[in-house]
């Protein structure tokens, strides 16, 4: 149990790690899966190719953007001659249907008619470049949209700072690279956090051979003051799993928890199972050039944190290569975009969903393709309860709010019940178990009440517990609001 209260005010709070729980019994912290869904995008343009990735998706206002590395990497065979990579970028009205715009920027073999928002740092190749949305309240309009793109050739190597007024004209904030302390080799992760009030960068490292991540912060996104290691405790990278993007981000339904998906590169070597995955003689092509390219397979895994450098990895897979015949279990594949956006449902009567984006086909022909994935909003992880019934206590914190609302579902048979105790485990009275309304179904924001009594308002400031009873049930979120709830709204 907590020392002292933690004071959640209104904040939506996520049962995605075992911070707010104090005990647990017959309940489990359950991670779901994202839900496959249809390819968004195939990169079959002459400036693009089997290579493309390092993906960044983003909803700014009312478009999605979408910005990506485009490059053809298999050089093995004439039919699939490699080119230069250059950045570039997709727009959409629901993040479902994607179109190229004709930018009309950059030259590629002769014509301006691509979608290609960067093309180079005075001739020398940007290998990525994650946009967003710069909320500092100093910044000004001309440094709107801010990135980190690594040039890997331009001396010294390392990070340059990009602005930008409207997402698409690029230039450097600084010639040359802001920052140089690291590998950088993959998709470098750059932000500002509202929550600790400066900019964050996340990126690559090699720690004796093995693929790390490192933290540097920063107040003006040129001067960065580099953090070390991030720490994973015993469930970081390892020579057999490294982690290579990491794609953390501040969770835009609880910004104080920040969620990544690090891709997982485990090399197998060369095994009797080799020869029965996907597509066998691409893979003897590219273990021809480098065994590493077709003996390493990648999936994505879920981190979380509440501090930026202390991370918790999930216990289970996030995103597996899963059951297809072509364009997967490759070098490559499974790598998810930066980061998760809202979309409306493809179902016919279902609520406003969580998308992802994830790459396929990488290494494997002369195109990749992207395909995107749904999931629940806040559906990473779950107190989850089985047939029998389980229980689950919270620590003691303190809230603002009339209400208190819970992201769950329940069987036809499961339920919840909601108590709601004094900080030391005693029942409050008028919202005691026996008290409390059964609640059952499948909702994003389920009021929860004690004999038909919402308000928890005379509750506020003081310290409490939650007590959870539960059969066949999920709650993955809960928030104290001061809003009234709107009479059969979901949000």
């Amino acid at each position: 149990m907590a020392d002292k209260p933690i004071d959640i005010g209104t904040r939506r709070e996520l049962f995605i790690d075992d911070y707010m729980v104090d005990s647990m019994k017959n309940v489990e912290l359950k991670m779901h899966e994202p839900v496959r869904r249809e390819v968004v995008m195939k990169f079959d343009k002459p400036w693009e190719g089997s290579g493309c990735g390092y993906f960044t998706v983003m909803q700014d206002g009312d478009k999605y953007r979408m910005y990506y590395h485009a490059w053809q990497i298999l050089d093995h065979s004439k039919d699939y001659p490699s080119h230069r990579l250059v950045i570039a970028y997709a727009e959409s009205q629901d993040g479902i249907t994607w179109a190229r715009p004709n930018l009309g920027l950059f030259d590629f073999k002769g014509s301006k008619d691509n979608n290609i928002v960067l093309n180079d740092i005075k001739g020398i190749e940007c290998r990525d470049l994650s946009p967003f949305v710069d909320e500092n309240p100093k910044v000004t309009p001309e440094e709107k949209y801010k990135a980190i793109s690594y040039s890997h050739k331009y001396k010294p190597t390392g990070l340059w700072a990009f602005k930008s007024p409207d997402g698409i004209h690029w230039t450097p904030m600084k010639e040359g690279a802001v920052y140089t302390q690291g590998a950088f080799d993959t998709q470098n992760i750059a932000f500002w956090s509202e929550w600790e009030q400066q900019y964050v960068l996340y990126y690559r490292v090699f720690v004796k051979g093995v693929r790390h991540i490192e933290r540097a912060v920063s107040k003006d996104f040129i001067n960065w003051k580099r953090e070390g290691l991030l720490d994973f405790g015993d469930g970081g990278p390892t020579p057999t799993e490294q982690f290579y993007v990491n794609q953390i981000k501040p969770y835009y339904r609880a910004p104080h928890i920040l969620i990544g998906f690090p891709a997982r590169y485990v090399d197998r070597g060369i095994t009797v199972s080799t020869g029965k995955l996907p597509e066998p003689e691409q893979r003897k092509k590219r273990i021809a050039r480098s065994p590493r390219y077709g003996t390493a397979v990648t999936d994505s895994v879920l981190i979380t944190s509440r501090d930026g450098k202390t991370f918790r990895r999930s216990n289970d897979v996030f995103l597996r290569p899963g059951l297809r015949t072509r364009y997967n279990w490759s070098y490559g594949d499974n790598y998810i975009a930066w980061h998760v956006v809202e979309t409306k449902p493809t179902d016919d009567d279902s609520p406003r969903q969580m998308s992802l984006y994830a790459t396929e086909g990488y290494f494997t022909g002369n195109w990749s393709r992207l395909r995107r994935y749904a999931l629940r909003l806040d559906g990473f992880v779950s107190a989850h309860a089985r047939h029998d019934t389980g229980e689950l206590v919270t620590q003691s914190f303190t809230f603002k709010g009339k209400r208190l609302s819970l992201n769950c579902r329940t069987s036809a048979a499961g339920f919840i019940k909601l108590e709601l105790q004094t900080a030391d485990g005693k029942p409050v009275p008028g919202f005691k178990l026996a008290d409390a309304d059964i609640i059952y179904g499948d909702s994003l924001d389920r009021t929860v009440s004690w004999k038909g009594k919402e308000d928890v308002s005379s509750l506020i400031g003081k310290p409490v517990r939650m007590r959870l009873v539960m059969s066949e049930a999920d709650v993955y979120s809960w928030k104290f609001e001061d809003r009234d709830k709107d009479q059969g709204a979901d949000s």
